[in-house]
């Protein structure tokens, strides 16, 4: 015997003892078939729709998305620091160099056509 067949031989039983029941009875049951329906359908459309209850229902890849999000963000903001300190002490270096090379040549030496010729290497 399957459940089907099981089903329809529970039904018959219920069917038959219905006609032997008080009518105040018959209303309570039917009131609370209802309400049993009603809360299957809510159940069964909040889990088709939330993919159930559990804290870990196919939410992971939130999870791991905001963990690789958190990582690109700090690589991204190290190598930003990195980049401007070496852009930094490149500026600071510019400076330093420019001061020695005005310091050390009187102002004739740039004015002077063969000095560019002397700095060019070639």
């Amino acid at each position: 015997m399957n459940e089907s067949e099981i089903g329809r031989k529970v039904a018959q039983l219920l069917d038959r003892g219905v006609d032997d029941m008080k009518q105040s009875t018959l209303n309570q049951l039917q009131s609370v078939r209802g309400a049993s329906l009603e809360n299957y359908y809510m159940a069964k459309g909040i889990v088709t729709v939330g993919r159930g209850a559990s804290a870990r229902s196919g939410h992971e890849w939130y999870q791991k998305t905001g963990k690789l999000l958190s990582l690109i963000t700090l690589l991204f903001v190290l190598a930003s620091i990195v980049y401007w300190q070496a852009l930094h002490l490149s500026d600071e270096n510019e400076e330093i160099d420019i001061m020695l090379l005005v310091d050390d040549l009187p102002i004739n030496a740039y004015l002077d056509n063969e000095f560019d010729a002397w700095l060019d290497p070639s």
